[in-house]
């Protein structure tokens, strides 16, 4: 008896199960008008999607044209990367933007609403602003030490912003250097006014001391002088002795001037004395002046959340605290003169010198890549015609058994 291999194949094959190259090709060529059809409308529908929902991209390079903040005239250019940080983490709410927004009255602004919804994305601006620095990391690591007198603050900002429309994209662009800047000026004037009114009260309240104490040394001063004056009269003699003698008092060896030496000693310590006191009482005269400044620079700082508002209304605050004052006083007209000065390089920092060097650009062509479309849309809409062939002969030869 003849044992029966279980793992054996049956040597004959029918033809049934031959799926023969005619067999795939035949249909396909029976609905090649079909394919072309599909294919050339998924190719034109992805063509013409790409160019509807095309974007255009502009860019920008802000610079910050001096050392920031202004005080700072010893400091390299640009911000230091701590104080940047800080402006940054501001301007980048939107609830900053909001103020901004309201502010300069750029509701009904074409694009605002869409840079609105940027702001309060979970993404944010951290891709349309960039700092720029003086060298990147890898500059860093080519550099053996880094070049005197160089820093790596940062010196300015990359903008971009993406938009349908290639005009909308550019003024976007300018919008958000505006911000930014108005931002930083904000911050950084919020934050002097605030530690310069505490600053010079407190100053003042030192000014105070010195001259009481300048006044108690004064007084000393006159007494001592007028002992002295007593001292000579009783010895007339002491006047003619050289100012280089002494008198041996005690038997230590304690040795004092001669009483005219000591009178006139006296006498240009009182002059020093009131010296300290007028020079004490003028200086708190002018840190009067800058208080009573400061007070209502606070009250223009609360009324407005524009950097640029602010420093456009110093002027008019300096106008109205020197109003009624006497300019032709020196030390009035010194404070009035600093004011100015302070105002006109301020303006001159973050209004003129920092501005874009570089575009933004108006952009000419869009984000979309025509023959790229092209291709993938021909060859997913070849895919999708030969799949519905196929679909569809299989469906056409299993209706019977499937409803049968």
């Amino acid at each position: 008896m003849q044992k029966q291999d279980n793992f054996s194949t049956p040597d004959v094959i029918t033809n049934d199960d031959v799926i023969s190259l005619t067999d795939i090709l035949a249909p396909l060529w029976r609905s090649r008008w079909m394919i072309l059809l599909v294919t050339l409308s998924v190719a034109a529908l992805g063509l013409a999607g790409s160019q509807l929902f095309a974007q255009y991209k502009s860019e920008g390079y802000f610079q910050f044209g001096g050392a920031i903040p202004a005080d700072k005239d010893k400091e390299p250019p640009g911000i230091s990367f701590s104080d940047f940080k800080r402006y940054a983490a501001s301007y980048m709410t939107s609830e900053r933007f909001a103020d901004f927004v309201r502010d300069k009255k750029l509701e009904t602004t074409t694009g605002i609403d869409s840079l609105t919804a940027l702001f309060a994305s979970r993404d944010g601006l951290g891709k349309q602003i960039e700092p720029i620095y003086p060298f990147t990391k890898l500059d860093a690591k080519e550099l053996v030490e880094q070049p005197k007198g160089i820093s790596n603050n940062v010196i300015g900002l990359r903008i971009n912003y993406t938009n349908r429309s290639p005009e909308l994209a550019q003024q976007m662009v300018v919008l958000l250097g505006r911000y930014v800047m108005d931002s930083i000026a904000y911050q950084i004037y919020s934050d002097e006014l605030q530690f310069k009114h505490g600053e010079i009260q407190a100053k003042m309240t030192w000014l105070e001391n010195v001259i009481i104490t300048n006044q108690e040394l004064l007084e000393k001063y006159h007494r001592k002088g007028t002992d002295l004056k007593k001292i000579v009269s009783r010895y007339p003699d002491s006047t003619r002795q050289a100012s280089r003698q002494v008198v041996s008092v005690t038997e230590d060896n304690a040795r004092y001037l001669s009483p005219v030496t000591l009178l006139v000693t006296t006498e240009v310590q009182a002059s020093e004395a009131n010296e300290s006191i007028r020079k004490a009482k003028r200086d708190l005269r002018q840190y009067a002046l800058w208080l009573e400044y400061y007070d209502h620079a606070k009250v223009l700082l609360d009324q407005t959340k524009s950097g640029e508002t602010v420093l456009r209304g110093l002027e008019s605050v300096k106008v109205s605290v020197f109003k009624g004052k006497n300019l032709q006083d020196d030390v009035i007209k010194e404070v009035y003169n600093m004011i100015t000065i302070d105002n006109q390089n301020a303006i001159n920092l973050y209004l003129e010198k920092c501005r874009f060097i570089a575009g933004p650009n108006l952009p000419a062509h869009s984000t979309a890549r025509p023959l790229l479309t092209s291709a993938m849309g021909t060859v997913l809409g070849l895919f999708l015609s030969v799949l519905l062939v196929f679909a569809r002969n299989w469906w056409r030869g299993n209706w019977q058994k499937i409803t049968g």
